[in-house]
């Protein structure tokens, strides 16, 4: 996968800008914080995920003087297929999501359009951060790799915000109505919620040797290591939710359900969150991207776009040049305030200042 044309419009600090990346090789964008050069793949991560990688809000990114931003990118599949897509966030009003002129129906479908790999240096917090910040990204990794995967992933998020009305609304109180409607969602809940951590599962199976093989070679040391998954409840999710119905009522909240479950990473049986080192797990992070990177393209058969964000400022010479080794993108495209890694032979050099391309370096 390749994007040929980035076109943008009251995005954060562009007023107008039209970006053309190198289809191959590597392209990068250099310039001073400030100046615009995340922006530059952050509206590449929205049109390929409808969601800001930095966390950003739609009002954050839509430029300080307009209602509405647009983002355009014109793409080009493996398999030479040229794929238009265009969003369009506004402060007030529906938001517009359309790929080759139609609607998608589920913004999820998108990482399925246009895969993307995105390497940041906030990528620390997968390991690190809360359990939250873990499941997004196990979600990520499965709406982009199986065809079903987005759809579950919004249906069981449908169920979860009815479901959670409905407890705010109870007042803690369990009437009839209040119960029978409960039996209904929680059926619902437990139908998506089981196919969710089955994927889930699959994905971390799929994923083990690839993450153990990438660690390897960024750090250069032949630790193992082991993801587990770890469940909120225990024997049938149904049952588990009619058991604790009337803790629910109480905190008058969702309780058990994946969205209450835990990614554990070891290294070498030692909780990497807890025991590891900050460069150890920094390299464990960026070791699970090249691991789904890689992953994606052996079992899909596409590229997804290499997108790096300034990360090789807090990575030493050897990771940097190992993590360069063990990704294969046809295309990438890299932000940097000036240090470029000696491996890497841009193809294409691009300066930015203040939200403007100021000059081009073939």
């Amino acid at each position: 996968m390749i994007i040929k044309r980035l076109e943008l419009h009251d995005f954060r600090n562009y007023k107008e800008l039209i970006f053309e990346p190198k289809s191959a090789g590597v392209t990068v964008v250099i310039g001073d914080n400030g100046q615009g050069k995340t922006s530059l793949l952050e509206a590449i991560g929205f049109l390929a995920t409808k969601k800001s990688f930095r966390g950003a809000t739609k009002e954050a990114v839509i430029g300080y003087e307009s209602g509405e931003t647009v983002i355009r990118g014109n793409f080009e599949s493996s398999h030479q297929r040229d794929i238009l897509v265009e969003t369009s966030m506004t402060k007030v009003g529906r938001d517009r999501f359309v790929v080759n002129k139609q609607p998608l129906s589920r913004v999820a479908e998108a990482s399925r359009i246009i895969p993307v790999t995105i390497f940041a240096a906030h990528d620390i917090e997968v390991i690190r951060g809360a359990p939250s910040v873990r499941r997004d990204y196990m979600d990520q990794c499965v709406a982009m790799l199986f065809p079903r995967g987005s759809s579950i992933i919004s249906s069981l998020e449908k169920v979860l915000r009815q479901r959670g009305v409905l407890l705010k609304q109870s007042g803690g109180v369990l009437t009839p109505d209040i119960g029978a409607t409960l039996d209904v969602w929680d059926q619902q809940l437990s139908l998506y919620g089981s196919k969710l951590v089955e994927l889930r599962r699959e994905l971390l199976e799929m994923m083990g040797p690839y993450v153990t093989e990438a660690y390897r070679r960024i750090s250069g040391k032949s630790e193992m290591v082991a993801m587990s998954y770890k469940c909120s409840w225990t024997g049938d999710l149904y049952r588990g939710l009619v058991d604790t119905r009337k803790d629910d009522l109480r905190r008058q909240a969702n309780g058990i359900g994946p969205h209450r479950d835990e990614l554990e990473i070891d290294l070498d049986t030692h909780p990497v969150r807890h025991n590891g080192s900050q460069g150890e797990q920094r390299t464990a992070a960026y070791a699970l991207k090249v691991a789904f990177h890689a992953l994606y393209r052996d079992t899909v058969g596409e590229d997804p776009i290499l997108l790096l964000d300034d990360v090789f400022s807090e990575l030493d010479f050897q990771r940097s040049e190992a993590i360069l080794n063990s990704v294969s993108a046809t295309q990438t495209i890299l932000t940097t305030t000036g240090n470029i890694p000696e491996i890497l032979e841009p193809t294409l050099k691009i300066h930015v200042k203040q939200g403007t391309l100021v000059d081009t370096v073939k």
